[in-house]
């Protein structure tokens, strides 16, 4: 028993230890500006230029993903989130749905609006910005398209310490502090 119990344990922490690699290995460059296959994207990516602010991506299941509801109502929901959103970062919600999968306990993803999906996607997804499933939030620099940040879970919120507001502002002035350095 105990020699087929340890290559079967063997096989399953491999496979899990490979997946993010596999699906960063399929992940596309940013696109470039006004040619991502999203409007709503490209408008708002846009909007971060013309204002030389972030843009904030926020990937979330708020039908059915009780996380995101936590992480929504606790960061998203804030009041200093709502003042700052548009003056200091471009907020883009991208919402998901489920649809079955093949196998049981498995499922893919439905986004809201449909072309999101060109953009952002979880574990496979060909998008250029990839993520391990809602909630997410990708802080990028809408000039070149490169992930200033990606936060995954409320963890690692905690881990700041800070409000969301807060991290995005400090994620852009170092950004645009190492810019100016190099």
């Amino acid at each position: 028993m105990i020699k087929f119990a340890v290559p079967v344990l063997c096989a399953a922490a491999m496979a899990c230890m490979l997946a993010p690699v596999s699906a960063l290995a399929q992940q596309t460059p940013p696109p470039a500006v006004n040619e991502s296959g999203s409007p709503v994207f490209d408008k708002l990516r846009n909007e971060a230029i013309a204002k030389k602010i972030p843009l904030v991506i926020y990937l979330t299941g708020s039908s059915w993903c009780v996380y995101c509801n936590i992480f929504t109502n606790k960061h998203i929901k804030e009041r200093d989130f709502k003042m700052e959103s548009g003056k200091k970062f471009i907020f883009w919600m991208v919402d998901t749905g489920q649809e079955p999968g093949r196998s049981p306990g498995s499922f893919t993803f439905k986004f809201i609006p449909e072309e999101a999906g060109k953009v952002v996607g979880c574990l496979g997804s060909r998008a250029p910005y990839v993520v391990f499933g809602p909630p997410a939030v990708i802080i990028l620099d809408p000039v070149s398209g490169k992930v200033i940040k990606r936060m995954v879970s409320q963890g690692d919120m905690d881990k700041e310490g800070k409000s969301l507001p807060a991290v995005i502002g400090e994620c852009w002035k170092k950004f645009q502090e190492e810019g100016k350095a190099a």
